[in-house]
């Protein structure tokens, strides 16, 4: 079985609400969805998610694309390597590339073998995936209202963006927690928007609340800044922006920073990097949680497979999928009680739907985050290596 050809398309699916945190505000999921095509007619799908698809899709088509043509699909860790080698010094955009493009070789084997991807990384350790419901900066008000909405739906777990001023944001918290009462688990989440004295104090401010973990405190290279917050508070600190790679991983769980790590796939450079990440935590004590990128269907499937395989992923994990309005696969996936169960289907369980995949491919743009999140220019202007 051969490569045949790689195609990638770039898509926008609306939000029925934005999502607003302490660096901006986007009104849509962008991603890159990317086929791989076999000469024996099995498709593998894939999805690329991140803050800057054009320059993605540039990797995956210009640089990528060749290195997989006419090579054996199966070969999963070889192609992963030569791929790995190729992009050595592009970090982020070369990790969200190769992110999609593993899922899609990983769709191919586990097709090709009758099986689900979920197989092809240790087999199930749990048939089922919990997600918490996702809450932005917003009035307290607002936000607890919508916090009693996704607990009348069944979840059990919220997660809430934080960084205004600290009595804005207990405030918030306070009204959540009277909104949905004392069982539901609460986790907030600065994206980086404190300095270590501020995190201290804020964190000390809501835990009275009740907080799950706060997320990403403080800048994500200040790994000592971390562990200096953990020491100083109850509540468990959890690794977003500072856990990217196995080395983060490592240096975290060697500095005692965290007593969660949340894992993008993306990020991490594709769902066997993932794993990695999470045997790392299991042999630390520490939790593991999948973030989310606001994924779309296939990305969101491929993220519930590394889920259900690993023993580490003990609490309820990150999705946007609940705010968004539409998918480009057939079956919208079912998140019920908070709960999404894995498909039976070999692979990911996934089908694309082409009309949306072209209604969605030219959706307008209606979003800004220090001006357009996809563009080279921003990312370069925010400081992002490319």
């Amino acid at each position: 079985m051969k490569i045949v050809d790689v195609r990638s398309t770039a898509v926008r699916v609306p939000l029925s609400e934005p999502v607003k945190w302490s660096g901006g505000t986007r009104g849509t999921a962008p991603a890159l969805i990317v086929e791989i095509e076999t000469d024996s007619g099995i498709v593998g799908l894939g999805e690329c998610a991140g803050p800057h698809i054009p320059v993605i899709r540039t990797a995956v088509d210009a640089e990528l694309r060749p290195l997989l043509i006419g090579q054996d699909p199966l070969r999963t860790e070889f192609l992963l390597h030569r791929m790995d080698e190729h992009v050595i010094h592009w970090f982020r955009t070369g990790n969200h590339a190769i992110a999609g493009l593993e899922m899609a070789l990983l769709d191919i084997k586990a097709k090709y073998f009758g099986a689900s991807v979920c197989d092809m990384l240790g087999g199930r350790y749990r048939d089922a995936v919990d997600y918490m419901g996702y809450l932005f900066i917003d009035t307290p008000e607002r936000n607890a209202a919508k916090a009693k909405a996704y607990v009348d739906r069944g979840f059990r777990s919220l997660k809430v963006k934080v960084g205004r001023s600290i009595e804005q944001d207990a405030a918030s918290i306070a009204a959540i927690r009277d909104a949905v009462g004392p069982d539901v688990r609460i986790r907030i989440d600065a994206n980086q928007g404190w300095s270590v004295p501020t995190a201290i104090k804020a964190i000390r401010a809501m835990e009275p609340y009740g907080l799950e973990y706060v997320e990403q405190p403080v800048t994500d290279r200040d790994f000592d800044g971390m562990a200096q917050v953990a020491r100083a508070v109850a509540t468990p600190v959890a690794a977003d922006e500072s856990c990217k790679t196995v080395l983060d991983a490592l240096q975290l769980a060697e500095k005692q920073a965290c007593g969660v790590f949340v894992i993008y796939v993306s990020e991490a450079g594709g769902l066997l990097k993932s794993r990695q990440i999470a045997d790392i935590a299991y042999q630390y004590g520490i939790t593991c949680v999948l973030g989310t990128w606001t994924e779309l269907g296939i990305g969101t499937l491929a993220g519930a497979h590394l889920i259900a395989s690993h023993r580490s992923f003990t609490l309820a994990n990150d999705t946007h999928y609940p705010i968004q309005q539409d998918d480009v696969i057939t079956d919208l996936l079912r998140i019920e009680g908070g709960t999404l169960r894995l498909p039976e289907d070999p692979g990911l369980g996934a089908t694309l739907d082409r009309d949306k995949l072209a209604i969605y491919a030219n959706y307008p743009a209606r979003e800004a985050v220090h001006g357009d999140p996809e563009s080279p220019d921003t990312i370069l202007r925010r400081g992002q290596i490319l």
